[in-house]
């Protein structure tokens, strides 16, 4: 790695513990100016940084009790500076790249192609019986509301979007589904207002609400909504990252890597996002997780040991297509909270070259 990109992680590093500094009022302040000294020191000789300076920061950072959210940033900038000195082997990018993610589609391995499964509804605890009860209760008001829905001169495409907004609520395959069904339907309520009766308006907005008053009783969805929220992503990069959803896509039904609900899923997303101009949140979140679950699976098993040969052929296909449209997505994604490690591991494959380790 040239000495700028190295320059650039050690930079990065001093500004967020420089941050960290200013938001600490304990003792261990002083082990975050002890580690920023130690940061610092190495950006005076970057031309000759060794691998022994980036343990050092290690084992000053492992003392020194943070945040999740900090220590996993902070991890990942190390594992930058590791790669940069080829110090990175499989075995550190497995531990930095986590399992999927909460998501309108998550992904499953078979012998030939890529393809969705579902991430079926869940309640924990406590919240268990309300949750489910109030989810079964929105499936059961919803039977009543296409019935009414079907049997007025609305438009074929609010129809439908009930119609999927009901399915999905049956099937309990998705709860970020739900959400973004509803979403759906929302925009097209509002969209055809004037084209409906004040009773059917209300039918349809009464039945949106319930829904998602429905789906603020499970913690995954809130947990979700919460990171959409934090979403700071302006319209140029949500442009890139539907330019590189379509090339993705493009890539993986070409050399039949993913089957149909694969390329459908891709498409899905990326549609729901240009839609609509700004578009949601959750929307745009659902397009950054989709990339990184595909990215999530297809590390795990190329550099996993317990995965056939079969799949590891599958999965570094898949690499190659998710390394070709990186340059246009990665740096987008890795500036999601908790999305950082996307960038060590596409750093990692591509310092590999057009072959990536553990290919057969």
């Amino acid at each position: 790695m040239k000495p700028d990109k190295l320059r650039n992680l050690l930079q990065e590093m001093d500004a967020r513990v420089g941050r960290m500094q200013r938001d600490r009022k304990d003792h261990f302040t002083a082990n975050l100016s002890g580690l920023r000294s130690q940061v610092q020191r190495l950006l005076g000789k970057v031309d000759t940084l060794r691998a022994s300076d980036i343990t050092a920061l290690e084992v000053t950072l492992s003392a020194i009790p943070v945040n999740d959210l900090d220590r996993s940033s902070l991890n990942n900038l190390l594992l930058g500076l590791k790669i940069g000195l080829n110090q990175l082997g499989p075995d550190d990018v497995l531990e930095v790249t986590p399992g999927q993610k909460t998501a309108a589609f998550t992904f499953g391995l078979e012998a030939d192609a890529i393809k969705v499964v579902d991430q079926p509804v869940r309640a924990y605890g406590r919240e268990a019986d309300i949750a489910m009860a109030a989810l079964e209760a929105a499936v059961e008001h919803g039977e009543y509301v296409n019935e009414d829905l079907f049997a007025t001169n609305a438009s074929p495409r609010l129809k439908d979007a009930f119609h999927r907004l009901q399915a999905t609520m049956l099937s309990h395959s998705n709860i970020v589904q739900i959400g973004a069904r509803a979403q759906i339907c929302n925009r097209l309520v509002h969209g055809d207002l004037e084209e409906m009766s004040p009773t059917l308006f209300g039918l349809l907005i009464g039945h949106i609400e319930s829904v998602f008053s429905a789906l603020a009783q499970f913690e995954d969805w809130r947990i979700y909504s919460e990171n959409a929220a934090a979403l700071n992503i302006d319209a140029g990069s949500v442009a890139k990252l539907v330019e590189g959803t379509t090339e993705l896509a493009r890539k993986l039904e070409q050399d039949r890597l993913g089957d149909k609900s694969v390329i459908d899923a891709l498409e899905t997303v990326r549609d729901w996002v240009e839609e609509v101009h700004p578009p949601d949140k959750r929307d745009v979140l659902s397009l950054t997780r989709s990339h990184e679950n595909l990215w999530s699976i297809a590390t795990k098993a190329l550099l996993g040991d317990i995965v056939s040969d079969g799949r590891k052929r599958l999965a570094s296909g898949i690499v190659t297509a998710l390394v070709l449209v990186a340059p246009l997505v990665v740096p987008i994604i890795g500036k999601v909270a908790g999305a950082q490690w996307i960038e060590t591991v596409y750093d990692y494959f591509k310092a590999a070259g057009t072959k990536p380790p553990g290919a057969q």
